[in-house]
């Protein structure tokens, strides 16, 4: 069997600070390359290996995982990746790059909460500036459009690891996907990707449930339908900032709805749609 593996990093056990472990500075949006930056490109490749070797156990010849968190160096240590696993590089943060038809499962690693989750460890929807996309008037975020892009070439997401929030998002979409929680929020966010206390399962405890939880999806992937928004496309995507709107209106097929809100029609989940 052939899988592709969406990761990101919000997700993974012990990562719970955006500033210090996720690249970007959530006020600013500018690069920081520290030690807790690189400590969680280790935690979330760590992870991913434990995914590999469960697929592997289950049944799985071909793998090839996407770098989902933004542009290189991203969310993973190239030279910790497990030697069966094919990287996806240098593409970005737009999508999962080269997947089709060809593959028999989509597996989401490290993934996190929508937008606007009350206690989702670092909840957000693409990137801090959005407050919800809607699709053909179905809430989505990360993991709904990752699973809604796998399904129009007809394959099912089977798995994901993740937050509470975020693995419970999955299941409404795909009620019978696999899920490992890492962590959960314990209070409110007071801020858009803000610290919140969170209550997180050790890396070695994480990385254990994985692998047994990815094996075991490798056995449901002919009993999981794949997630399917039928198109065309009606995306209404609400930002944070007026001024992000105007920025969007401009777009083609775009039409502006409200001071916040823009409307973008399209053929396919691949269009720039938001």
């Amino acid at each position: 069997m052939k899988i592709y593996i969406v990761c990101d990093l919000e997700g993974v056990a012990g990562v719970v600070d955006h500033r210090l472990q996720c690249v970007w500075d959530a006020e600013s949006f500018v690069a920081f390359d520290g030690e807790y930056y690189k400590q969680a490109r280790k935690l979330a490749t760590l992870e991913l290996n434990a995914l590999v070797e469960g697929a592997i156990e289950g049944g799985a010849k071909e793998i090839v995982a996407w770098d989902g968190h933004g542009s290189f160096p991203g969310g993973l240590d190239v030279e910790l990746i497990h030697p069966e696993c094919k990287l996806v590089m240098a593409a970005g943060d737009g999508g999962p790059e080269g997947l089709d038809e060809s593959y028999d499962g989509l597996f989401l690693c490290g993934l996190h909460a929508m937008a606007g989750v009350e206690k989702g460890v670092m909840a957000h929807s693409f990137w801090g500036g959005i407050d919800e996309v809607v699709i053909n008037g179905i809430k989505v975020g990360e993991v709904g459009m990752n699973s809604a892009l796998a399904g129009s070439y007809g394959v099912p997401t089977v798995f994901i690891s993740g937050d509470k929030d975020g693995a419970e998002e999955a299941q409404k979409l795909i009620p019978n996907i696999v899920t490992t929680i890492v962590k959960e929020g314990m209070k409110p966010a007071r801020k858009r990707l803000g610290k919140i206390p969170t209550l997180s399962l050790t890396p070695l405890k994480a990385r254990e449930v994985i692998k047994e939880k990815a094996k075991e999806a490798m056995g449901k992937i002919k009993e999981i339908e794949p997630f399917v928004i039928e198109g065309p496309y009606t995306v209404r995507t609400k930002y944070e900032k007026k001024e992000f709107a105007d920025w969007n209106e401009k777009k083609p097929n775009a039409k502006r709805i409200d001071d916040y809100t823009v409307e973008v029609k399209g053929k396919s989940l691949e269009e720039p749609l938001f």
